[in-house]
């Protein structure tokens, strides 16, 4: 799961998947906005069948917390 997780993150994100990691601010990414956090959700959920209630998404800060958050179904 975390692998595709990083993959998703690279491509909507525009950086490279060695730059994730688990401690990693999400706000802190360059170029990152709330649009781009939603598109994130979007393919996550769409490409790799993951599901992320939005109400947990919204509390989301680090790389490890989204991926801890989409393997809790």
């Amino acid at each position: 799961m975390k692998p595709k997780i990083i993959e998703a993150l690279s491509a909507v994100m525009g950086q490279d998947v060695d730059f994730f990691k688990d401690e990693t601010n999400i706000k802190e990414i360059p170029g990152f906005d709330s649009l781009q956090f939603v598109m994130l959700i979007s393919e996550l959920e769409e490409s790799y069948n993951i599901e992320i209630p939005l109400d947990r998404a919204l509390e989301v800060e680090t790389i490890g917390e989204l991926i801890a958050c989409a393997q809790q179904k």
